[in-house]
């Protein structure tokens, strides 16, 4: 029986995912972490079958340490701290600015990646990891707008 629930389980799966597209898909990330695609698509995975099973906890410092930005930390400390997954918070002139610096941050990433005329690998992920973090976050605010009823 698994000590946290299911909220809980899906954050660090969806981190582990995120992470995941952030390195450039499951394909590179089992390249990068040298195990197989098959392994990582379960930790990811919310069916029943692979529930019970979550990415190592070597693997995720490794795989954090590779992208831009600490997604199974991050989850980690959600669940630790006991965050609610669809808690964007209320829709405020304070998390609007929030949402606005996060696709700010999308756009400043391109900005500079195609100053040069070119987006080379690295400029890539980086880009990737912004789009990751926006997704979380406008997903947050989906999340609160499906259940606010009208």
């Amino acid at each position: 029986m698994r000590a946290i629930s299911d909220e809980h389980a899906a954050i660090i799966k969806d981190a582990t995912a995120a992470a995941y597209e952030a390195l450039g898909g499951v394909s590179r990330a089992a390249e990068a972490l040298n195990v197989a695609t098959s392994t990582l698509t379960k930790y990811a995975s919310h069916g029943d079958e692979w529930r019970e099973n979550f990415i190592r906890l070597d693997l995720a410092v490794e795989l954090d340490r590779r992208c831009d930005h600490p997604f199974l930390l991050t989850a980690m400390t959600r669940v630790v701290n006991d965050e609610r997954v669809s808690a964007f918070g209320a829709v405020t002139a304070s998390a609007i600015l929030r949402l606005d610096g996060v696709l700010d941050d999308v756009v400043r990433e391109v900005a500079t990646a195609i100053e040069d005329g070119h987006i080379d690998a690295g400029e890539r992920r980086a880009i990737r990891a912004r789009i990751v973090a926006a997704k979380q976050y406008l997903a947050k605010l989906d999340a609160m707008m499906a259940g606010a009823g009208g």
